[in-house]
């Protein structure tokens, strides 16, 4: 069984993670740090959960105990961590972005191939039944040659995530990385990633704080050309409003020379369309997936389905969106 600590729960997704780690049974929670924002709902989560509780990570890292840990903290403060991490001899799940800069994803990579620790960044849609689904289907050719890829990752702004959460850091650049556009178009960049197995070649992008009067960003739009020639724009932001029923919308529209997929990946609807629609349902998948995937990466010393290097990539083309945003320029990669 994989001991696991959690550091901080600043990012909300903290929340749903301790509940995983607790009840899968490969895992126990065996702790929670304080650090960064909402140390008072790690204490509070510590206990319900029966995990031990620090105040700070340095003192979760020295328990030895600890096998792994989940680092939920403020972006800024990743490379910090994580490297800290790698030092003890921690597998890490880290939460996205990797970091605020490709030299700090460069530093968290290396030190934990120094340490022969695993390293996994959670992008949560490629775990999803829905697109796991429509991988199978494109590699089987059942939609024929990939063309076109058009997909939404949007959710309600900040302030309304989670109710109780102090969540302002994400709207701190330096804290951050960016707003709504960093916080939700990883997921589906890497998607776009694992659907083509490919690379983009040129990208294009307007991001900018156009609903809310954010000091950062809350929506954006990316046009990526891919080096296998496939075309896809990609949605991203805190464009749902607070009373939008199901608050975040991952969608994708997957075009083929003989076929057509219409997908939410959040909620059940599948339809195919090729010379009849064929409406297809699953039961919604949790992060228990995530959580399975990292914990058999450790179990059985295999490379996990997410690498450093893959989430390097992904914030190299956010980082070239919001490059394309800034200067009115297309950016090669």
């Amino acid at each position: 069984m994989i001991n696991v600590g959690i550091i901080s729960y600043a990012h909300p997704h903290a929340l749903r993670y301790g509940t995983t780690f607790a009840s899968n049974p490969k895992s126990r929670l065996y702790a929670i740090s304080g650090d960064g924002s909402n140390s008072d709902v790690a204490k509070a989560e510590s206990e319900k959960l029966k995990a031990k509780f620090y105040s700070s990570h340095e003192q979760l890292l020295r328990d030895k105990k600890v096998d792994a840990v989940y680092i939920a903290i403020e972006t800024y403060r990743h490379k910090e961590i994580a490297i800290k991490a790698a030092e003890e001899g921690k597998h890490i799940l880290l939460e996205k972005p990797i970091a605020l800069t490709l030299k700090d994803a460069d530093d968290i990579i290396k030190a934990t191939k120094k340490a022969g620790v695993k390293l996994m960044v959670p992008f949560n849609p490629r775990f999803t039944i829905p697109l796991r689904k429509a991988k199978n289907m494109i590699e089987a050719g059942e939609i024929g040659d990939l063309e076109y890829i058009y997909a939404i990752s949007e959710y309600v702004k900040p302030p309304t995530f989670l109710e109780g959460l102090d969540m302002s850091w994400f709207l701190d650049v330096n804290k951050a990385g960016g707003g709504g556009f960093m916080d939700t178009a990883p997921h589906g960049i890497d998607s776009l990633l694992w659907l083509t197995k490919s690379e983009p070649k040129r990208v294009y992008a307007e991001i900018g704080s156009k609903i809310y009067g954010f000091p950062v960003d809350d929506i954006g739009t990316v046009v990526l050309e891919f080096k296998n020639g496939v075309i896809s724009v990609l949605n991203a932001g805190w464009g749902n409003p607070r009373g939008y029923s199901y608050g975040l919308e991952i969608k994708y529209y997957i075009l083929g020379k003989e076929g057509f997929l219409d997908i939410r990946t959040a909620y059940p609807d599948f339809t195919v369309y090729q010379d009849r629609a064929e409406k297809i349902y699953w039961e919604r998948a949790d992060v228990n997936t995530i959580v399975d995937s990292f914990l058999e990466s450790i179990i059985k010393d295999k490379e996990p389905p997410i690498t450093g290097e893959m989430a390097k990539k992904n914030l190299e083309i956010v980082l070239a969106a919001y490059e394309s945003s800034r200067t009115g320029k297309t950016i090669k990669l």
